[in-house]
């Protein structure tokens, strides 16, 4: 019986050996089509992080060069996609509520520098008096992404799963906390993009969806796109799946050998609005960037104003030269924005040299800046060669130095930012691993430098304070957890989730006394706006006190 089980063991090990050799010595696709093909296959989806499914469009000079569609719509009846299958497309519809604001611009039914209140009179007067449209379109309102709501405690399930009218949404977002003084920070935010919708709405008398299909649609004469209803999405768009890599025995005895695909919740449209609402083919999707490059819809010098990078490059619905891409091909520029959906992923993307790439996707978490690039270089025959050099390995301290330390990091970002055009720093996950690498080495005078640039320089939210103190404070400097908290506490002070999280920092030092102070904030904060978490802080508090 051992002997059986030890045959069976080896086998398994022998198939996984030759599977794993036989994807790593594939040969590199040559073409577009073969690209795509090797990312439907699960062998290759850790380079993407999920295989493909969806439809893809590719355009040179305004001629279509490669069009196809992979996978199933509809997983259950076997359904497959086709180039003429409807997607969602999430956060590329900001890129038409921008047009729509801007063609209003044009009529003189409303001005960028107008403040919201002139619309939304109802809003709080921090919001109202300052918040201008100019900033909504730019993303540098102050106003949260979606983690603001969690604030206020309202889930992100809770929102999702919620019918909104138009103003009740905008009476939601009022009740957001500012995470930065409106105009001086860049902070991605759909809440913004979700009070423009109400506000075009209220400037022109007429509901979202009719005006996207008066003032768009029908001009380009599109058949398949709108903003539709909560039973069409249903019924007429690719069905939504999330993908999950799995490992081990699992990995084996899946049937696929690469991962479990499951169907992606649905999300009641009216969350979904102007901000990520629209649905489209790659085809129509195509038609749209062609009239947006021809003024079709928008005066030359309009055009020009809505195409105009802001802070971090981020124009009205578009982002100029994303560093993401950058990174891959210092030798390109471009236009472009992605949207994501529960299990829908979509990108659209103009290159300077008359490249246009579009996919959308029934896969959520799709890495586009892979997608994109790898696309790019086989459209226009290239040789990857221009990827930007000079990121410092930053896996242990010793190794950091040896390749430079802070100077070769600083120098890496100072490049990106020169070929990007507005400035980029290391992400967050890289301030925190050097930070770390610093601690566990002793270095604490530069951890300290590095974590005082942090709290000036990135002005993080509240969720990445958040993280990075639960990161510190289960690793060995536990102390450094403190500083976050408190930073989220002072930043964030109606937050209830702050103090619960400092008031565990506290409890974990034993400061049984602070720990107490915390709870209560938390739970008094939580009482005035019935926070979904209220038990559990009551109960921490609880904890704390027993403690003490």
């Amino acid at each position: 019986m051992k002997k059986s089980i030890l045959k069976i063991s080896l086998a398994i090990i022998i198939g996984l050996v030759l599977w794993g050799a036989f994807s790593i010595f594939k040969p590199e696709p040559k073409t577009i089509g073969d690209l795509m093909e090797s990312y439907v296959d699960p062998g290759m989806k850790i380079k993407i992080r999920s295989p493909f499914s969806g439809s893809v469009l590719v355009a040179k000079k305004g001629e279509i060069i490669f069009e196809d569609a992979y996978g199933d719509a509809n997983r259950t009846t076997e359904t497959p996609n086709t180039i003429d299958t409807k997607f969602g497309i999430g956060s590329v519809t900001k890129q038409f509520t921008a047009m729509l604001v801007m063609q209003l611009v044009e009529k003189n039914k409303m001005q960028l520098e107008d403040t919201i209140g002139k619309y939304l009179p109802y809003l709080p007067a921090e919001k109202a008096n300052h918040i201008t449209i100019h900033q909504l379109l730019s993303n540098t309102s102050g106003l949260p992404h979606y983690n603001g709501l969690e604030t206020i405690g309202v889930s992100l399930k809770q929102f999702a799963n919620t019918k909104y009218t138009p103003k009740a949404l905008a009476e939601l977002i009022g009740k957001t906390h500012l995470i930065n003084t409106p105009g001086t920070t860049y902070e991605y935010s759909s809440l913004g993009y979700h009070l423009l919708g109400v506000i075009i709405e209220e400037v022109s008398g007429t509901p979202y969806a009719d005006l996207l299909e008066s003032q768009i649609i029908k001009p380009l004469n599109l058949k398949n796109t709108g903003f539709g209803t909560n039973e069409y999405i249903k019924d007429n768009l690719a069905k939504g799946y999330s993908y999950k890599e799995v490992y081990g025995w699992d990995w084996w005895f899946n049937s696929k050998h690469g991962g479990q695909t499951t169907l992606a919740s649905f999300r009641d449209q009216s969350t979904a609005y102007s901000a990520g609402g629209i649905h489209s083919t790659v085809k129509e999707l195509f038609i749209w960037s062609e009239a947006i490059k021809s003024n079709t819809l928008l005066s030359p010098e309009m055009t020009t104003r809505m195409l105009t990078p802001n802070k971090h490059g981020y124009c009205y619905g578009w982002v100029r030269n994303w560093d993401d891409i950058l990174e891959k091909n210092t030798n390109v520029d471009l236009y472009g924005h992605g949207g994501a959906l529960f299990g829908n992923s979509a990108f659209i993307a103009l290159y300077d040299d008359e490249t246009t790439i579009i996919y959308l996707s029934n896969r959520s978490n799709l890495k586009a800046e892979e997608i994109l690039h790898q696309i790019h270089l086989r459209a226009n025959d290239l040789k990857d060669e221009y990827k930007l050099k000079g990121y410092p390995n930053r896996s242990s301290y010793a190794k950091f130095i040896e390749a430079g330390g802070m100077n070769a990091l600083k120098g890496y970002f100072n490049k990106l930012s020169d070929h990007s055009g507005y400035t980029v720093n290391p992400s967050n996950s890289t301030m925190r691993g050097v930070i770390k690498i610093h601690l566990e080495a002793k270095k604490i005078a530069v951890a300290d430098s590095l974590k005082t640039v942090f709290f000036k320089s990135y002005n993080p939210d509240e969720r990445t304070l958040n993280q990075f103190g639960y990161d510190f404070l289960y690793s060995d400097n536990p102390d450094y957890a403190l500083d976050f908290f408190k930073a989220s506490t002072l930043k964030f002070p109606n937050s209830s989730n702050a103090w619960d999280s400092l008031g565990e920092a506290y409890l974990i030092y034993n400061d049984y006394e602070n720990a107490i102070a915390c709870y209560e904030n938390a739970v008094a904060i939580g009482e005035q706006v019935s926070h979904r978490s209220l038990e559990l802080y009551k109960e921490n508090l609880r904890k704390a006190k027993d403690g003490f």
